[in-house]
């Protein structure tokens, strides 16, 4: 897998206003990919740990991103940076 930087992934999701974060769900759904929410996350006791969990349909645990397999997490991060540009 390529190298996963969650910093530059982290500031690149909370960086999409609602209409992206809802047209990425869209397109992650359309390949087959069944997240309904996205959640980035900041500790507030460690400011410097950043996470982002994903809910999938029929699951009511949220996943952190580095417990997904890594072809959808590489689907996720080409889909977000496709919205970037």
């Amino acid at each position: 897998m390529k190298k996963f930087y969650i910093d530059k992934v982290y500031n690149a999701y909370v960086g999409l206003d609602a209409k992206q974060r809802k047209d990425l769900i869209c397109q992650l759904n359309s390949l087959d990919i069944p997240v309904t929410k996205i959640e980035a996350y900041t500790y507030p006791e460690a400011p410097g740990i950043r996470h982002l969990f994903f809910y999938l349909k029929g699951s009511k645990q949220p996943v952190p991103y580095f417990l997904l397999e890594e072809e959808i997490l590489q689907m996720f991060t080409t889909e977000l940076y496709k919205l970037l540009v």
